[in-house]
């Protein structure tokens, strides 16, 4: 296996089947709850809160599928009317600037979760450490900061069409 497809791997197809693992568990715990409520009258207390940190995760694992195709949205209207090496350093600015960004709030993230883990705060009625959601904002811009220079190191998504490379894989 090539580290390209290790990559790809690690930064695209795992977080992916995270994120539909993730859905079909927010299916269940939803309709457990509905179920619950309307049913027997007794809703899942810990549900709402559940389902809000399951939704982030799966945000920020979604973030390095996105960034490793380079699927984000982009302001590119007049860039097609600039020369080739224009281009080629206007990509070179973003990818510095997106790097530094996820990077710096990797780092703030993982400050916070440091703080979580040391005064032991837990959700209100999950009563879920808090570093588990805060942790999400570590890994998804992490994996940002990683995809970011994989997808740039391995020229993914510069098809003029503007689909990554492997579209259909």
């Amino acid at each position: 296996m090539t580290l390209e497809a290790v990559a790809r791997l690690v930064l695209r197809d795992i977080p992916r089947a995270a994120i539909g693992l993730i859905l079909v568990l927010i299916i269940v715990i939803n309709f457990a709850n509905i179920v619950g409520r309307y049913v027997f009258l007794a809703p899942l207390p810990w549900a709402e809160e559940v389902l809000s940190f399951m939704v982030i995760w799966a945000v920020c694992l979604g973030a390095s599928a996105v960034t490793y195709d380079r699927r984000h949205l982009a302001m590119g209207l007049f860039a097609d009317a600039f020369p080739p090496a224009m281009q080629r350093a206007i990509q070179a600015v973003t990818l510095v600037a997106m790097v530094g960004f996820c990077g710096f709030a990797c780092l703030q993230a993982w400050t916070i979760v440091r703080i979580m883990a040391g005064n032991g705060q837990v959700s209100i009625t999950a009563e879920i450490p808090m570093t588990v959601p805060y942790l999400a904002f570590v890994v998804g811009f992490g994996m940002m900061v990683v995809a970011a220079l994989a997808a740039a190191f391995w020229g993914r998504g510069d098809d003029p069409s503007g689909l990554p490379n492997d579209a259909a894989g």
